[in-house]
Parts: structure tokens; sequence; C-alpha cells
């Protein structure tokens, strides 16, 4: 059984299993934060926008752009996907699939998988959309594959960590964790790093396993369930987790946000944090988009916090990411919104779409690329002041 992660959303409002926040359920239940005026410090332009399929509003989908630096690839549930120049927003091949696309692309070596709602793996070839190669897997997917040199690493609903082979979809390892009987619809999108891949699961554990065959290195608990009911013991690793350095980074639903040693398991430092959305990291913070949708900036060598942004309170923002000076988080309304990365303060605000953004923006060169549940997929940049050459 599973909630939208809307549901999900805590901290004063009334939750039922299947209601939204945004429309419908319980008319008592506390509303999104409104926008209000802020002062636009920093000039942000449309690139390009293109639409890839059919909207999706309301599925809870995988669906997120990926690119190899020249390219954007993204997919929709009909089953249409796309290659999207970068720099101009020009299709460069399209094809339909014929198959309910929930997750991906991921990218990896030249090849895009995706995960299907039919519970089945796809695997395209990025130069020109023609299909490799689809396997069952006996499962909904809804976090996006990792594609390594030789092997597509899948974390599919029924709570299992497989490995597939890049060259025939042949099934290679399988790791199998226990299944709570609530969980929150959507699942963390395994990392790869080297030789190893890093996973969260529904029973609120991460793990480290060797990609070329399943073999567990370390596990690490960072929800543990309490309370009485079954919603109240949710301890899901449902977003996005990173792996910078020799150090993965991690946050769980009704638990913790850690620092773990990549090659011990050693859990560096921690913090009670609750989180669905997941987390960005960059060269010096952690940044956690929160269970109420506040944004928290974390010292990334210690945890310890550096600010807070409240004013996205319940507006189902997605995880962080960090676009050159500022941070950049989605909502359910379609909008970006960018903050300054040393305090938080709001520096820009633009709209993507009218439906949600499900997942984090990607960085492509200096573009900041996103995909809306309608299948809109847009660019953005900052404008560039120009800089007069003085006389003499």
């Amino acid at each position: 059984m599973t909630i939208a992660r809307a549901a999900a959303v805590a901290a004063g409002a009334v939750i039922a299993s299947g209601c939204s926040l945004f429309g419908g359920g319980d008319s008592t239940a506390e509303p999104p934060a409104e926008l209000t005026e802020i002062e636009q410090t920093l000039e942000i332009t449309r690139m390009w926008s293109t639409r890839v399929g059919r909207g999706t509003e309301g599925l809870r989908l995988g669906l997120r752009p990926s690119t190899d630096g020249v390219n954007v690839y993204a997919g929709a549930y009909d089953g249409r996907v796309a290659a999207i120049d970068a720099n101009t927003g020009r299709e460069v091949w399209s094809t339909d699939t014929d198959a309910p696309l929930s997750a991906g692309p991921g990218y990896g070596n030249g090849v895009l998988v995706f995960g299907t709602s039919a519970g089945e793996l796809l695997a395209l070839e990025a130069e020109s959309g023609v299909e490799r190669w689809r396997v069952p897997v006996g499962s909904e997917v809804l976090a996006p594959p990792a594609v390594g040199s030789n092997i597509v690493v899948l974390r599919s609903t029924d709570g299992r960590l497989r490995g597939f082979s890049v060259a025939n979809g042949r099934e290679q390892w399988t790791v199998e964790q226990s299944q709570p009987p609530l969980t929150v619809r959507g699942d963390t999108k395994p990392e790869i790093a080297g030789q190893t891949v890093v996973a969260g699961f529904d029973n609120g554990r991460i793990g480290a396993y060797r990609i070329a065959s399943g073999d567990p290195i370390w596990e690490v608990q960072i929800g543990f369930p309490a309370g009485r009911t079954e919603l109240d013991r949710l301890v899901d690793i449902g977003g996005d987790l990173q792996i910078v350095g020799s150090d993965v980074y991690a946050v769980g639903y009704q638990g913790r946000a850690v620092s773990v040693d990549l090659t011990s398991g050693f859990v560096l430092w921690q913090q009670e944090m609750s989180s669905l959305a997941g987390l960005g990291v960059d060269p010096n913070r952690v940044f956690i988009t929160n269970d109420v949708s506040y944004v928290v900036a974390l010292a990334r060598n210690t945890g310890a916090q550096q600010w807070t942004q409240e004013a996205l309170r319940l507006r189902d923002l997605t995880a962080p990411v960090r676009y050159m000076n500022t941070v950049v988080v989605g909502d359910f309304e379609g909008y970006l919104h960018f903050m300054d990365v040393d305090d938080g303060r709001f520096v820009a605000r633009v709209r993507a779409s009218s439906a949600p953004i499900p997942a984090a923006p990607i960085i492509v060169g200096r573009n900041l690329v996103v995909q809306a549940e309608d299948g809109r997929v847009a660019a953005f940049s900052v404008v560039e002041e120009e800089v007069e050459e003085e006389e003499g």
C-alpha cells in the first residue's frame, strides 16, 4: 500500500491516506503558503521550452530529464521519448515506445533506460532512440535506473535492488529488503560511484553494494519506526541521495540526515531531519527540502545548520539543486525559486509550467533544465550583464 508524497506532509496538516494537500482531501488541512512578492535581484531568462508527450499530473512518477552534456533526454507516461539539443531546444529525435513510462531516463555509455508502470525495464540507444532491449521486472518502477559501464541498477517498488546487463537486459543479481506495510509512493534513485552502488529503501535503510555482484558492503539505518499507527511508523528513503567524493549524503522521512563514509559505512555526522524530496550537495553545504517544504542548508563537513528558508511551506518542493550562486527548487504550481546560496534569501522566481514540477532540475552547461508533469521541458539561464569598456 502506498500514499502520495503530498499526503505524507505533516506538521499541522490533517493527513489521510490517498488525499492531497493541493486540491481535494480534508478541507481542514493547512493550505500551502501563498507566494509573496520578492526583490528580484537576479535576472533569469527562458532559453527554450518544448513538450514531450502528454501530461501525467497526479501520478507521482519518477520521470525526470537526463543529459550527456550535448542533448537532454526526456520521456512521458504515454510512451514518447525525445532527445533535445541542450543549447537550442531543437528536437534531435523522438520515438514512441508504446509503454507507460514511469521513471527515467537513466543515462550512461550511450544508453537510455526507463522503468514502466507495467513492470518493465526498457533500454534505448541514446544516439537514435532505437530500442535495444525490453525485459519484465515484475513490479512498477518509480525511481530512475542508474547506468554503469556494464550494468543497469534498478530500484523497484517491491523493495528490491537489482543489476541487469547493459548489453541484453539479463538479470545479474538481486538485493532484497524487508518491505513495511505502508510506504510513500516514490523511490530513491540508486547512485553509482566506481564499483559501488548506493541505494535507499522503504524500511529506512541505505546500503552500499558491489556493482558487479550485489554483495553488501555496508548498510545503515537512518529511519527508526516509532508510533502507534502505520502512518506514524513511516520511515521511507524516498528522495534523492548524493555521493560526493568518498561521502554519501542521505535523508529519510521521519528519520535523520546523515553523512556516511562510502568505503566503511561509518556515520560521519547526523541531524534529526524528515524529508520526502531529498537533498542536494555542493562543495560546502548540504541542502535539504524537509517534509513541510522548508529548505535547510547544513555545513557539509559537520552537519551544522546554516540557514533555513520557511516561506515555501507545504508547496511540495523538489529536492534543491545548486546552480551558480543560487539554490533552486521547483514547486507544485510549476514555479522555480532561486535562493542565495549563502543565506537562503530569494533572488529570483520564474514559472516553467502551470503543472507541478516533480523532480529537481538538472544543470547542463549554463542552463537549468526542468521537466513538469504536463510534459513541458524547459531550460533557463542567468542573464549576464553587459560590461561596457571604459574609453581611453
